[in-house]
């Protein structure tokens, strides 16, 4: 299947470190995704995703690069006192999610898996990488054209030692994600990282996997 391989986030990698990253050069992982933190941007700029050959596309306006040296990230995946057991998650923001989720389709070769009414015109589309899954969403909060890869929800073995390391001011209190039997903690803009990003606890299923 197809993986995500890796992501490029404009912002201080100061405040990735502060927040329990460990980085070589200006690269980290996120799971067995590699990240790399460029300080002359903003934002979520671009994600390179696996296959067979190499080139430089667009998914929908999404900057993207295709690699065929598919091999998983290695190194330290800790944040803090626990570890990344993977990217959860990458969210695109789009002005119409269906031509978004036929552009994922025709480029990466993701069908589209579940499509969620998310209430008062919010829609979210879902496709799923080997290592990871694409939630796509749409709505009147939306305002800005085309798509973006706009932030990331990673799962860590211990959430409530995250939070305890990082305090209230950096993360929120864990509390129950809409997926029945995961806690999720939101990290508050005032840390810096640049992006909206989000702690989640495994799958249910992963957590009590052999």
């Amino acid at each position: 299947m197809t993986r995500l391989l890796g992501l490029r986030i404009g912002g201080s990698r100061g405040a990735w470190e502060q927040f329990g990253f460990t980085f070589a050069d200006a690269t980290s992982l996120l799971g067995d995704v590699a990240f790399v933190v460029d300080e002359t941007g903003s934002g979520v700029l671009d994600w390179t995703v696996g296959a067979m050959t190499d080139s430089v596309t667009a998914v929908d306006g999404i900057p993207t690069f295709l690699s065929s040296s598919a091999v998983p990230a290695r190194g330290s995946n800790a944040i803090g006192p626990t570890v990344g057991v993977a990217l959860d998650h990458v969210v695109v923001n789009t002005d119409d999610g269906a031509r978004t989720s036929a552009a994922v389709e025709e480029v990466l070769g993701l069908p589209l898996k579940r499509v969620r009414d998310a209430g008062r015109g919010v829609e979210q589309r879902f496709h799923t990488f080997d290592n990871s899954v694409i939630e796509i969403v749409s709505g009147p909060h939306v305002t800005e054209p085309g798509a973006h890869l706009w932030g990331m929800v990673v799962s860590v073995e211990d959430i409530d030692a995250l939070f305890r390391h990082v305090g209230p001011d950096v993360m929120s209190p864990p509390k129950p994600a809409v997926q029945e039997g995961r806690l999720i903690s939101t990290v508050r803009a005032s840390a810096g990282l640049g992006v909206p990003f989000a702690v989640m606890t495994p799958h249910v299923r992963a957590a009590h996997a052999g």
